[in-house]
């Protein structure tokens, strides 16, 4: 049986990722899965799990990034179509990031009142978040980066100076599976205009670490190379209809050492 955990990671990146691609993303998750050789792979050595959380902290550091940047050269329609995106899809993310809020889509399912503070005295998502953070930092201790994106692996763990153990922490569960056409689509949209913001070093953290698990998991350069970007196609809505980007994502890898 695979751990909730891994569907707890699933439904975080479903929140920012587009509802056009979510096919293709079921068909990378399936992908990732027959990675590891068996149910009953340990946590800290399951391929599928490490990959969805360093999509997921990528996203992270595309957004804390971003908030650091400013357009230039819009004229005042585009300025203006912009923050009234951004404070629509800030409201659906107040939403979202409500700790009464277990999940949200086209509805929303609460938490039963006894549920929202969790056992350790935080709220249930807090608590949740931060698991998944320690876990993230934890995993890339077990397989070191190189040194061409020690930066962003610095940089994700100045996000929580004082992160607590998972001992002392919630293990997250995931929720069951809600159709595409529940997805809050400005939210995503929104999500991956900021990832446009600081592509190239999100793009840089994905190659550093995913790939370099993968690699340790036995597949060649272009193997991983396809799994980066689908990654980057599927979950941040960066298509690449030449089919080029696998090979300048070679180019990079090579250069990260």
């Amino acid at each position: 049986m695979q751990p909730s955990i891994l569907q707890w990671f699933i439904d975080q990146i479903e929140t920012f990722s587009a509802a056009a691609w979510q096919q293709e993303r079921r068909q990378l998750y399936a992908d990732l899965l027959a990675l590891n050789p068996s149910q009953e792979t340990p946590l800290d050595e399951h391929v599928c799990l490490f990959v969805l959380t360093q999509i997921v902290a990528a996203h992270q550091l595309a957004t804390s990034e971003a908030g650091k940047k400013t357009s230039r050269g819009r004229s005042a329609h585009e300025t203006w179509y912009s923050k009234e995106r951004q404070r629509l899809a800030k409201l659906l993310q107040d939403i979202a990031e409500s700790p009464v809020v277990a999940s949200f889509h086209s509805t929303i399912r609460y938490y039963p009142a006894a549920d929202v503070t969790c056992p350790h005295g935080r709220n249930q998502k807090t608590c949740d978040a931060l698991y998944a953070l320690r876990l993230t930092l934890n995993l890339l201790e077990r397989y070191p980066v190189p040194p061409g994106v020690r930066k962003q692996v610095a940089r994700l763990r100045h996000l929580e100076p004082h992160l607590p153990q998972l001992r002392e922490l919630c293990e997250p569960q995931g929720q069951p599976s809600q159709n595409a056409t529940d997805h809050p689509d400005d939210a995503a949209l929104a999500t991956c205009e900021r990832w446009d913001a600081s592509v190239d070093e999100p793009i840089l953290y994905l190659l550093g670490t995913v790939m370099n698990r993968l690699r340790q998991a036995g597949l060649s350069v272009a193997q991983s190379c396809g799994v980066v970007d689908r990654i980057v196609s599927w979950c941040f809505d960066r298509p690449d209809p030449g089919g080029t980007r696998p090979v300048h994502l070679a180019e990079h890898w090579r250069r990260l050492y």
